[in-house]
Order: C-alpha cells, then structure tokens, then sequence
C-alpha cells in the first residue's frame, strides 16, 4: 500500500512537470508558447522598454513582486520576485537581459527574425538563444518557486532580475542596478546565462553529455586606435606615409603576435576535469599541464574556441577611415578591437605590452571599456553543489565540470563586487541540436523546445535544495 502511495505522488509531480503552464492574459501557455510571445517584442539593445513593459506585466499575472529598477530605453529593468525585496532576504537571483542584438539582412533569414515562430522542434528568432529563452526557462522556474512555495517560512528569496544593455554595456542596464539596487537585492548568489549541456563533443566517447558550470569569466577590455597624419589628398601619388598605410602596419604586428598561454587556476581545473573524460597520453596530458606545455600548446592553438580559455586574446573587430572614395587619401584611420583578459592580468601591464607591439607613437590608444578585476567563484559552496546535484539529477549519467568562459556577461559585474555567481543554461543539445549555438547573434537564430522543461525542473531542484523545505 506504501508503495502504491508512493507511485502516485511521483506520477502526479511527474504530471505537474509536464503540464506546467505560465499564465498570459486570462490563457494559459506553455515554456516555448511564452518564448515565442516574447520574441515578438523586439527590443534591440538601447530599446528594451517595450518588450520589458510585456515582461513585466507577465511576471505581475503569474503572483511575483516587482521592483522597478530603471525605466527608460538602455535601462530598463526590473525584478520579480517571490518575496517583497522589503522582507530582506537572502536573494537567489536568476539574472538575464532583455536586449537582443541587430539582425542583419532580415532577408537572409529563414523565418522571419521577431516571428518567434515554432516549426520543427524549435522556436525560432532573435534572441531564441541569447538571452530570452534562457530567461523564460529561469522566470518559469520562479514561477514554479512563488506557487511551490506560498505561504511558508523561507531562508531564501527568489528573484528573477531583467536588465537592458547587455549586448552593448552601455551605462544603464545591470551597470545602474548594482550601484542603485545592490543592498536592496541583497544577493546571496547570482546564477546567470552560461553554458548548455552538450553531447558527442568528447572523442574518446561520443556518448557522453558533458555539462559546464561557469565559474569565471575573462574580462573586457576594448580598446580604440586612432592615427592622424595630415598628407596631400590624391591617391595619385603615394606619400611616404599616410594613416591607412601606419595603421595597418602597425595592427599587422599586433593581431599577428602569438598571445602566450598562461595556465592559470581556473583553466588548469578545466583542463584537469576534462583528463579525466579522456583516455592514454592525451588524458595524461591534459591532467599535467605544466609538464605536458611543449605538447599542448601547438594543439591548443589549433582550436581556438579552447585557446581562447588560455590566453588573452586581442581581435580587430573594425577599421575605418573618414572617406570611402576610392582616390582620396584619408588623415585619419580609426580601429576598433575587442580584447579579452584572463582573471589574473594586470591591464597596465597588458596595454604597456599592447603599445610595445604596435611600435608607433603616434597612434592614440584609448579604453572604450572595462571591467573591474574580479576572482573566480570557488566550487565548494553550497550553491555550486547544489546547482551540481540539481544537473546530475535531471541529466542521469552527465559528466559536470566547472569552466571559464571567454565570453563576458553582466554576473561578471556581480561577481566583482565579491557576490558568488555562476553561469549555466541547463538544457542538453545532442550532437543534431549542437548547431543552433552557430546562431547565436547570427541568422536564423532558433533553440530546440525540448529540453526547455527539463532546464526549468533542473533550477527548480537546485532552488529547493538550498530552501530545505518540505
């Protein structure tokens, strides 16, 4: 008879997972259907408000708390919560953003790019991927935390924190929320947009479905050269020196320098846990980085999306110039360039070693932007192990590992100011899905639906392990 009670309680939460639903003006939706609502609200990064308005109203209708924290276009933002932020709780906070990227020639896209449309498996747009489905998974998962929840004693507040301006880190945006609403967010740990779980990446056993938890980020640092050489105009006669011409010289020394590999803690570890997925000389070097460096490094640097993880990058993103006619020479020659720095670089030291490469005085070097240094979060806490536990459970068999990611998103911001933060998106793409990641910020944008649920069950877990309530 025990067990007959036991079967069914787990039948009725295994049908409650799989009927769970977000409610929308009077109707019910399910996680994909809300995605693709929100896809059709454009909101190109600086021009958010209007989607957030549609967001927020969604988080109002489903019970949660909200909390203005900026209202105009470039920053707006908001959190909903399942507790009032005045009870002062420790705060479990899911942070994403509400800003897409451009999308290009709409015309080279499959389906229409803010058609959210859902065809073959999959719901398709800007911003499918990066950042709104992983924000819908979180919100229906908080969702699911204020009904789960209601009416008991917690130590924990959960919150779902919207934010504009992360594609282009302009002022607004999380930026503005740390430095007005920090204290009143009281944040115990931020888990913010990461890695998915990816399968049949591992040579050794393509069977295997690997998760990353990120615990790291490299940093920002974006630099703009500028050289002003005035010259006689036409193209006719070539001067002996002109700022195209200084410019690309000098560029050609920086991009084409090799970045030296720096094993550090957090990419050692990553290196390390992925040994031990590994078989014979490979698993062995791998797991003994510093021994193996002369075998590695020529190896690593043929894969630049894990090179990218050793070093600190520097990558020519723009060159312009102030005419486009083809026999007038210009005076002034402008780059742009997007560096990335590993956790332990000092950035003096980076840009005295920057200015060295480019061996020409003459060119203005200035830092568009950057980030505070901040530590790797450790993965010892409760929280990584709660989120670890949360992953292993729903993903029965899956390898988790902690990594670095070479990308850089606002939980960085947290993160500097001594809060525990990790990123990780936990939906699982096989190797007929892994493609979609090719999209991100590119055509024909799409996120495969039918791992959504699971992701939403997987942070529902890692939230009540940390409650402890029945």
């Amino acid at each position: 008879m025990k067990c007959l009670i036991v079967l069914f309680l787990v039948s009725i939460q295994l049908s409650n997972a799989q009927n769970f639903t977000i409610k929308s003006n009077d109707n019910q939706y399910r996680i994909h259907e809300i995605l693709s609502q929100y896809i059709q609200q454009k909101s190109i990064s600086g021009d958010e408000k209007v989607a957030g308005e549609w967001l927020k109203k969604l988080c109002r209708q489903n019970g949660l708390y909200i909390t203005q924290m900026g209202n105009s276009n470039g920053n707006y933002n908001f959190s909903a919560s399942i507790r009032p932020l005045s009870d002062h709780l420790p705060n479990i906070i899911f942070l994403n953003h509400i800003d897409v990227v451009p999308v290009g020639d709409s015309s080279k896209w499959n389906y229409p790019p803010f058609s959210g449309m859902i065809m073959g498996g999959r719901v398709w747009g800007r911003g499918a991927f990066d950042n709104k489905g992983a924000a819908v998974v979180q919100l229906a998962s908080v969702i699911q935390s204020a009904r789960h929840f209601k009416d008991k004693e917690l130590p924990f507040n959960v919150t779902f924190l919207a934010v504009s301006c992360e594609e282009t880190q302009c002022q607004g945006g999380v930026s503005y929320v740390i430095e007005n609403h920090f204290d009143e967010l009281n944040p115990s740990v931020v888990i913010g947009e990461g890695p998915p779980g990816l399968k049949g990446i591992l040579e050794t056993d393509t069977s295997l479905t690997l998760f990353g938890i990120s615990v790291a980020h490299k940093r920002p640092f974006w630099l703009k050269l500028e050289l002003e050489l005035p010259t006689s105009g036409h193209g006719s006669v070539t001067p002996l020196s002109y700022s195209n011409k200084g410019m690309v010289i000098a560029l050609s020394k920086v991009v084409s320098e090799n970045q030296p590999i720096e094993f550090i803690e957090a990419n050692t570890q990553l290196l390390k846990a992925l040994g031990r997925l590994e078989n014979g000389i490979k698993s062995s070097a791998l797991k003994h980085p510093h021994t193996f460096k002369g075998l590695l490094v020529p190896k690593l640097r043929e894969r630049p999306e894990v090179f990218s993880l050793m070093s600190n990058t520097v990558t020519l993103t723009s060159l312009q110039s102030e005419t486009n006619t083809v026999n007038l020479i210009p005076t002034k020659t402008t780059a742009l360039l997007d560096c990335r720095l590993l956790p332990n670089t000092n950035r003096n030291e980076f840009l005295a070693n920057f200015k060295k490469s480019l061996d020409n005085d003459s060119i203005k070097v200035s830092v568009m932007y950057e980030t505070p240094p901040m530590h790797p979060s450790s993965d010892t806490t409760n929280f990584y192990k709660a989120i670890h536990k949360a992953i292993q459970n729903n993903y029965p068999g899956a390898e988790i590992i902690p990594v670095m990611m070479p990308s850089f998103n606002d939980v960085g911001l947290f993160r500097s100011k001594g809060v525990t933060c990790y990123s990780s998106f936990p939906i699982l793409l096989d190797e007929n899905q892994v493609n979609s990641i090719k999209h991100i910020h590119n055509y024909d944008e799409f996120i495969p639906i039918k791992h959504l649920e699971t992701g939403k069950n997987t942070y529902d877990e890692f939230v009540r392990i940390l409650m402890k309530v029945n």
